[in-house]
């Protein structure tokens, strides 16, 4: 990895889903983002509605990206919708300014290979591929039980969920302090989103009705609280997969032969069907339109614990998510690869996780920019909170510190240590950081440059 830079500027190219994404959390991280495009309107919508400047102009032009200002900067990111453009730009790029890092958004596994980023290729720093980043995603919330207030991290066993409380529940009025004894399990709450705002509470803060609060556990904890209020899921058992996509492909080769037995994919292209069949023999494969009104019937497909929408078509996907829940399929997911905006709808429709590509891929983008010490990061609350798993390296500023003595101005707390044996816990204040340590640190936005800071 190239050395870090003073330079708090990072030029993208692309203003489509995942460059405006990228650009809005980069902006909210205080870096100066330069947007630039070959098409007018997307420039012109990019400044105003961001705090960024726009440059027009073509991406492997050496003169538009000197105009950009790339020389400068500390990042050059390439997310246009061509694997090629992107390709050749950060290849420039790397060539004309090799104090600038890199990194591009690959669909095409031609380029990177099913393993990832080929050593060396065109000098590009950090290759991420949509399709890849958001088939780990959707394995990670079927290993969880598809509940869509869990989220995972990369190398520990600690588990964040989101438990909401409800009008009725024996938890309102109750400190935090006082909570964590009623349920008798280790765990930190991180955050309570209240009103819209989020907050980080201490353990004299009364829980509200209302409120949502971010617990952080270690995984076996958290299925002992679910277990506690009636809402553990288990992994499910079968499940069919409506699309026989890229992503579905991905998706597949990261389930197990075993796993794969238990699903069954419905499309209706011949050919595509005939390849799946060939490529994964355990599946079963159903040539047919989901839009059939007979087909959900006939195939008896309400009774698979899981179905996700994998097409290539937004709309379809969420109806057909929805619908499923409606025939008595147990949980349902929705892949979003065009309008985020459906997110918002899919709760009132019954779906239990939608799966946006552009987060996925914002987000592996970001991890890869604050750091080799950043294992994961997660957004939550509409980027109110972010929850960081950081590395401890031996020449870091909180290598052997105690976390009582780590300021952190009350707007963060470490949540959650796992040690280099694998072992996770939730910390207390005499809890030493070690060399090796991965540590979970939730922070509110305002402060996640100290943070970064603080850990970096």
């Amino acid at each position: 990895m190239k050395e870090p830079g003073t330079s708090k500027k990072v030029v993208i190219l692309g203003a489509g889903r995942r460059g405006m994404g990228m650009a809005k959390q980069l902006i909210t991280d205080g870096k100066d983002v330069v947007i630039l495009d070959n098409s007018f309107e997307r420039v012109e919508m990019a400044v105003s509605k961001l705090d960024c400047l726009g440059v027009l102009g073509n991406g492997t032009d050496i003169d538009k990206l000197t105009e950009a200002g790339v020389e400068q900067a500390e990042a050059f990111i390439a997310v246009t919708n061509s694997d090629e453009i992107n390709l050749v730009s950060c290849g420039l790029v790397s060539s004309s300014f090799p104090n600038t890092k890199t990194v591009a958004a690959i669909r095409s596994l031609i380029y990177t290979g099913s393993g990832g980023l080929k050593e060396g290729l065109l000098g590009i720093d950090y290759i991420v591929n949509p399709n890849a980043e958001t088939a780990r995603s959707i394995f990670a919330i079927i290993e969880q039980g598809v509940n869509g207030n869990l989220l995972a991290f990369s190398n520990s066993k600690l588990l964040l969920y989101n438990f909401y409380i409800e009008k009725n529940s024996t938890y309102v009025g109750t400190t935090v302090s006082e909570m964590r004894s009623k349920l008798n399990a280790e765990f930190v709450i991180a955050s309570i989103k209240r009103r819209g705002q989020v907050l980080v509470p201490s353990g004299e803060t009364t829980i509200q009705a209302e409120d949502t609060l971010s617990i952080i556990a270690e995984s076996q904890e958290v299925t002992d609280i679910l277990k506690t209020v009636g809402k553990l899921q288990k992994r499910p058992n079968n499940m069919v997969l409506v699309g026989a996509s890229r992503i579905t492909r991905a998706l597949l080769n990261r389930m197990s032969p075993a796993m794969r037995s238990k699903v069954t994919i419905v499309d209706q292209d011949p050919e595509v069907c005939k390849e799946f069949s060939e490529r994964f023999r355990e599946i079963l494969v159903i040539k047919a339109d989901i839009t059939d009104e007979d087909i959900m019937a006939e195939e008896q497909l309400g009774s698979y614990d899981l179905l996700i929408a994998l097409t290539d078509n937004d709309e379809l996907n969420i109806i057909t998510a929805s619908y499923a829940k409606r025939i008595g399929i147990m949980r349902s997911m929705a892949l979003i690869k065009q309008n985020n905006n459906y997110s918002r709808m899919a709760s009132y429709l019954g779906i239990d996780v939608v799966i946006s590509t552009t987060d996925t891929t914002v987000e592996s983008l970001l991890r890869y920019l604050r750091g080799s010490n950043v294992s994961s990061v997660h957004s939550l609350f509409n980027g109110q909170l972010e929850v960081y798993e950081f590395i401890i390296h031996a020449d870091s500023e909180m290598c052997g510190k105690q976390l009582k003595d780590i300021n952190m101005r009350k707007k963060a707390i470490v949540a959650g240590i796992t040690n280099n044996e694998g072992k996770s816990f939730i910390p207390n204040g005499n809890s030493t950081l070690n060399e090796g340590d991965t540590v979970v640190v939730a922070a509110l936005r305002q402060a996640t440059e100290f943070i970064q800071k603080l850990f970096g």
